[in-house]
């Protein structure tokens, strides 16, 4: 699971604990610096999210999106090796649309028509979306 915002990041122990349920193992990666309001590795380890994933990590940078260039080498790692990759928020969305990866589903809500054009959505709406 990558990328949380630091309003939402209080509940995403939850998501991780019904993931866990199911037998999965949850690697939750942060960024090392926040871009604008995103979570921190200090806000993840404050609401405990240590205690249900079995690692948590920085992405090792600030940058918005998936910018692979600048990650370091412990998250392309533990990206990698994922057989599946939650990415949460809009930058996501967009960078890994310019992006030949392996299935990461990306979890964001559309906020710019650009956006909403490109996944031929409305305004203000929650999006799962398989990339493939």
């Amino acid at each position: 699971m990558v990328g949380m915002q630091i309003e939402e990041i209080a509940f995403e122990p939850l998501s991780v604990y019904e993931l866990k349920r199911l037998r999965v193992c949850v690697t939750v990666a942060v960024k090392k610096k926040p871009a604008f309001n995103d979570a921190s590795l200090e806000g993840a380890k404050y609401v405990g999210m240590h205690e249900v994933a079995d690692e948590v990590i920085t992405t090792g940078t600030g940058t918005i999106g998936l910018v692979l260039e600048e990650y370091s080498s412990e998250f392309l790692t533990a990206y990698r090796s994922s057989d599946l990759v939650v990415a949460k928020g809009m930058g996501y969305a967009e960078s890994l649309t310019e992006l030949d990866l392996t299935s990461p589903q990306v979890l964001f809500r559309t906020k710019c028509k650009p956006i909403t054009e490109l996944f031929n959505v409305g305004v203000g709406k929650n999006v799962v979306k398989l990339m493939s």
